[in-house]
This record gives C-alpha cells, structure tokens and sequence, in this order.
C-alpha cells in the first residue's frame, strides 16, 4: 500500500513540476517586445512619443533609455525630446518581463532645414477700425516664435497671432521676422480705405467686406450678365478688381487661372445693395465663359465640380511649381451648386448635372488664397479644397474668414461637408457654420491640412462639428519615410517634407461656441465634437497634440439615448487595424473650456473620449455638475468611455485602461454660467477671471478675438483670463447701433 502512495505522490510531484516549468519557461520564452515608431527623420528639439507593446505577459511595464536628448517615461510609452546636435540616436524599451528583450526607435536629427515664412493674410483691404487678424506660419524649426512690427496703426499681441487695425486711410505693412531665422522675414500689406467699420453682420449674416477698388490693375464693374460675361476671368492679372454689384442672378460658373502678388492680388468682391444683401451667383443653369478644355479634356474635367474653381488645367507640374496665387474672393453669395441643377459643359455645350461632390467654391490648387464674407448655400459642400501629390497640385496658406455656411451637404450621405480642407497652412475663423442640409450626415468641417487654425467660429450641430483627420493624398509631403518624386525634388527637398511632419503634430482650436443643440427644422446632435485621428487608419495619424481651449459648448444628451457614443468630447478612433512601422497617436490637451450639459429623458450621456485610448489631459474647464462621476474603470455616467478598441489590435503601449487625466482639475456647478444668447459669462460667475495658463505650444496664442453672436462678427476679445470663447464685457450684452454715415460700397 505504502508503494503504491509513494508513486501516485511522486507522479503528482512530477505532473506539478511538468507543469510549473513549461509555464514558467514557455511564458519568458514567449515574451517579444516592439516600439513605434520604429525609425524616423527630426528637426533639433522634436517632441516625440514612442509606445512599447509587450506580447507574451501580462507585466508590459519597460524600461526606456536614450542615447542622447531627453525621455520622460509614462505607462505604455515615452516623451523623447531630440537633442539640438544633428546625428543619429536611438530610444530603447526593455522588457520588465525578461531583460532579454528589447526595441529601439531609430531618430536622425536633420541639420538642413530651411526656415520659411509667410503670413495669413498676405494683403486684404479692410476699413476704419476694423481688426484684421494675421496669422504667421512658419516652417522648418520648432522655434515658430517671430518678432512683429508695423509701420503704423495699431499691433496687438506678440504670439503667433496678432490683431491690427487703424484709424486713419492709408496703406501699411506688418512684418514677421522668426526667431529661429532673423534673415527670414514676411511682409502683410493692408490697405485701410476712408469707410467706416460697422462691427455688425451683413442681411446675409456674413462679415462686411470693403470692396473699394485698392490694386493697381483694372476694375471691372458687373451690373448685368453681359457685363459679367466681358470679365476676361481666366487671364485676369495682378491688381485687377471685379466688383460683382446686385440686381440680377448670375447663373454663371466662374474659373480663375492666373495668379495676383503678395501686395498686388486678385479681388473679386461683391458690391452689397441698400439694405446690405450681397449679389448672388447661382448654379441653376450655369454657363462659363471659359473656353474649351480650360476645365480639362472631355474624359477629365472638372467643370461640373465647382462653381468658382481655381484651377490652371494647363500649369507645369514641376519645374517652379505653378499654380494660381494670391486670390481674395469676398462679399458674394454663391448658391446652387448642387446634383439637382445643371450646367453647360463649355467642351461640348450640352447640359450635365453637378457631381454629387460639387462645392460652392472649389480650388483644384492655390497659394495665399482669401475666401472672406461670403454666404454658402445650397451646394454639395461649401468649399473644398485639393492638395495632392507633388507641390504644383497643393493648397496653401488658405484663409477662410467670416463666412455663412448653410443648407450644403447631400442628402442621406456622410461623404460631403459643409467645408472640405486640404492645406499646408489653413486658418478659419469667424464663420457662422449654420445647419446643413436636413438628414445629410456630413460634418460642419473637415480638414486633412497641416499646420492649422480653428477659432472664433459658431458651429451648429451637423454629424460631426470638426473632422480633423489624417492627410490623404499627399502623404510623401508628410511623412519623411516615404519620399518625394524626383521629379518634385526642385520643389519640396527632403528636408521640407521634415519640416512638414514637425508642423503636422499640433492642431489649435479655440474660441469657437459650439451650439450643439436640437434646432427648429434639424433634430440632430453631432455626436462627436472633434473627430482628431485617422480617417483611413492608424498608420498616418498626426500624432503630436491637439490644444482645444477656451471654447464654449452648449451640449444635449440625446433622447432616449443610453449608450456611451454621444456628445463625445474626443474621438481618436478608430483602431481596427494592424500597427504599421510609423503609427502615433495624438493628445487632447483640454484647457479653459466652458461646457454646459443639458440633460434629457435619459439622463447624464457625456463622455470626453471616444475609446479607452482615446488619450486626454484636461486642465482646468468648467463643466455642468452632471457630466459624469470620473471614475476611471470608465463607463455610462463616468464621463469616461471605456470601448475598447478592435479585438487582437495592439495600441498605446499595450495599456488597456482609460487615458483621460486631470479630473481633479474641473470646476463644477448646475448653473449655467453665461448668457444663453450672448454667451459672455455672468458677472462674479465662476468663467470671469479664473482661468489657467496655456499648455505648451497653445501659449504663443491665446485667444484676442471673440465671436459674437449678437453682432455676428469678430471682435476683441476684452481679456484672456476669463474661461471660455467669450470674456466678460458690459458692452457684449447689446448691439451697437448701425452707423448712420456709412455709404454702401
């Protein structure tokens, strides 16, 4: 009996230990370790984060060290900054599992970036006392900071943004110089005419524009379609000036093709009537005047794509990469543009339908072009604009400024926007993105840009108020890992297209109300504010930081909803697909919002991101009481989601727990804390004098416009120290009154 106890208790010993070995042994065995991104090109004092990914052990703690510049290490990933000193260097994770295993980033610190500057906008005439803001874009160091001056009138702010204005006629300049480069310097012409700005929107509910003549070419006054048809728009040159004036609809498509300069531009503009309606250009029925082939042969043009396009079909493609420059168009209302209404083909004459795709204005490629004061209606989209491939096909330095969008979009399709932006350089500001198209499911506003600007605009609810994703037709002028056509080389080097990454990780948007409340004839929230990721994918995120600050939301929970996918905050989804060599993911950085909830039927559906991995620093902001408890396990009535990404699809440094921070620092309450119509906060409320310094490359601009909603124009924003799109003033609570001595220009 005894032996047979002492072999049923040495096999159990031996299945025991059988067991302890091939798990133990199996697991180290299966430990692998791998880091993104694995390898890429820098300019001196890039900010970048590598994220590890353990497989084979629930332990995915690392170990990071460089062999140069500096690492701050977090859960699932490191902050490397690179060194000054150009050369190759490497960050490494090491498994905490098994020291064996480990993965290393490979950096090369560039030495031959070229610093390049330029302002947006380059010209614009304005009036008396009106705040024109300029906007410097600069490339090709992290050091974007620039030193402004004036040669007259008045300069406010120091940052990237400054506000000029000035009271007495005259012709200025407003130069930009960089810090990083004193030899490269840029130069802001405005002309301030003898009228005298009103500060309140037009009947069309855009910003006035000043349509006075002010170039050196040749005016051209439109008063009737045969007049309209006598504007040679396709050869038109630098300094001329079309003033397109009311009293009749101009069924007509316009195509510019030339290009103005820096101080002497292309303008057309409308000429507003007595009672302030701006004239109107209408897609039902077109005709262009432009001849054959100027919109592309038969089989490719593009003529039923826009109403005004700016497209020269016949530019070079490499050598000086022409394309159309220095184009302001202002003051028209442009309407019709749609698949439901035709134009005349000028290749065969016959009458076609719009694309479904079909925008109001559409730039196939452009430098420095202005789209200012003009009312959107009625089209497939707004605007869209085109950057692809090599430089002569791309977008620049794009300024989208005080115009009405509404009623665009297609119906039933998600695909077609009130605006559609694709830019290297894009600013937009003091917009009224009113409600598109009734049961269309595009977003208000969509970019896939690098280097941009969003602030002091009014977003309505649409599918989704901003869709801020990933580049998709020009990758090679994004990402230094793939190159750039030889044939291109002349254009972009390699070293542009660095410059291109570093300005492609940090996305501003401040200032803005966003209304995201039921309307009278739109019953849709957006369920998502900022959609800030890849489109297509992880593997071409912008990575880097997106600042959203001092922005102030009106937000409903949605009836009968109950699931954790509305009135979302951030959304840097989606993650259902494999990690590439080069993938990163962006930060929400949250700063000095205002967000008022209001609940319905449902109770509290709030959330600030999208997905666990959706990561968001909050700083302080104030929130309605119900927005959720914080807890970090995430969940309905948390204010956290926790979805979680594609099954099997590693990200983030293999850490599945939420990513939002900083709960700690909100400021709460059930009173709504500013005014519901004018939205400037209640006097001794809790928005006025309280709100916290800027995070990292937001503090070179804070906010010195404000929309309001009462005037429907921009204007000085009295202080920046209070939290939200609108500072504490008295004078905000009521409309100036129209001036009486003002002609109508």
């Amino acid at each position: 009996m005894l032996k047979i106890l002492n072999k049923k208790y040495i096999f159990v010993v031996l299945i025991c230990l059988a067991v302890f070995f091939v798990f133990n042994f199996t697991a180290n065995a299966a430990v692998t370790i791998s880091v993104t991104p694995i390898t890429s090109s820098v300019l001196p004092g890039s900010v970048r984060s590598v994220y590890s990914n353990i497989q084979g052990d629930a332990n995915v703690a690392v170990a990071w060290s460089a062999s140069g510049g500096s690492l701050v290490s977090a859960v699932g990933y490191a902050v490397w900054t690179a060194p000054q000193t150009p050369g190759t260097y490497t960050v490494t994770a090491t498994s905490l599992a098994d020291s064996t295993q480990s993965a290393s980033s490979t950096f090369t610190v560039i030495s031959n970036a070229v610093v390049k500057v330029s302002n947006i906008p380059m010209q614009a005439t304005i009036f008396k006392n009106q705040p024109l803001i300029i906007q410097n874009i600069l490339w090709g160091s992290v050091n974007t900071s620039v030193t402004w001056s004036s040669s007259g009138g008045i300069l406010r702010g120091t940052g990237r943004e400054v506000v000029f204005s000035a009271s007495t006629p005259g012709t200025y300049t407003v130069t930009a110089t960089s810090q990083a480069d004193n030899s490269k310097t840029t130069i802001t012409t405005i002309v301030v005419t003898n009228n005298l700005w009103s500060g309140v929107a037009t009947a069309n509910k855009t910003q006035p524009v000043d349509c006075t003549p002010t170039g050196s070419g040749t005016t051209y006054n439109v008063t009737s379609l045969a007049t309209f048809d006598a504007v040679p728009w396709i050869t038109l040159a630098a300094g001329d000036t079309v003033r397109i004036h009311t009293g009749v609809t101009y069924n007509r498509q316009i195509l510019l093709a030339t290009s103005g300069t820096a101080i002497q531009p292309i303008r057309i503009c409308g000429v507003r009537d007595g009672s302030g309606n701006l004239p109107v250009l209408s897609g039902i029925n077109a005709i262009s005047t432009a001849p054959a082939g100027s919109y592309g042969g038969a089989g490719g043009s593009i003529q039923g794509l826009g109403g005004i396009t700016v497209y020269n079909y016949g530019g070079a493609y490499y050598g000086g990469a022409v394309y159309p420059k220095h184009i302001i168009i202002e003051g028209l209302k442009i309407t019709g543009y749609h698949m439901s209404n035709n134009y005349r083909d000028v290749n065969d004459g016959i009458y076609k339908t719009y694309d479904r795709f079909t925008a109001c204005i559409r730039i196939q490629r452009g430098g420095s072009i202005t789209l200012r004061g003009n009312d959107f209606s009625a089209c497939g989209l707004g605007v869209f604009t085109v950057t692809q491939g090599i430089t002569s096909r791309h977008t620049r330095d794009l300024l989208i400024e005080g115009n009405w969008f509404h009623g665009n979009a297609v119906l039933g399709s998600s695909l077609e926007h009130a605006t559609y932006l694709q830019s290297l350089g894009l600013v937009v500001q003091g917009n009224y993105f009113d409600y598109p198209l009734t049961n269309s499911g595009g977003s208000q506003l969509k970019t896939r840009s690098i280097q941009q600007f969003i602030r002091y605009n009014y977003f309505e609810p649409a599918s989704r108020i901003l869709d801020l994703v990933e580049v998709q037709d020009y990758p090679e002028h994004a990402f230094p890992w793939i190159g750039i056509d030889s044939g291109d080389a002349a254009n972009t080097s390699a070293s542009d297209v660095v410059a291109n990454y570093e300005a492609y990780q940090d996305r501003f948007v401040y200032g803005n109300i966003i209304h995201n409340l039921y309307g009278p004839s739109f019953t849709q929230t957006s369920l998502r504010i900022v959609h800030g990721a890849g489109d297509l994918g992880q593997s071409e995120n912008p990575g880097g930081n997106l600042y959203f600050y001092h922005n102030t939301l009106r937000m409903t929970t949605i009836l009968g909803e109950t699931s954790n996918w509305s009135n979302i905050i951030v959304d840097f989804g989606p993650y259902g697909d494999a990690i590439g060599a080069h993938t990163i993911w962006p930060t929400a950085r949250i700063t000095n919002n205002a967000i008022h909830i209001r609940n319905n039927d449902s109770g509290p559906v709030f959330m600030w991101n999208s997905y666990s991995a959706d990561r968001v620093v909050l700083d302080k902001n104030w929130i309605s009481t119900t927005w959720g408890t914080g807890d970090p396990a995430g969940g309905l009535g948390t204010g956290i989601s926790n979805n979680q990404p594609g099954d099997g699809y590693p990200w983030q440094g293999g850490v599945t727990h939420t990513q939002v921070s900083g709960t700690e620092n909100l400021v709460t309450d059930a009173t709504l804390p500013f005014d519901n119509t004018t939205y400037t906060p209640i006097p001794g409320g809790p928005l006025v004098g309280s709100s916290t310094s800027l995070p990292g490359k937001a503090a070179s601009l804070p906010p010195l416009m404000q929309y309001s909603p009462v005037t429907g124009v921009m204007a000085l924003r009295p202080s920046t120290q209070d939290i939200g799109a609108v500072a504490y003033s008295v004078s905000d609570t009521t409309p100036p009154a129209a001036p009486t001595n003002v002609s109508v220009i």
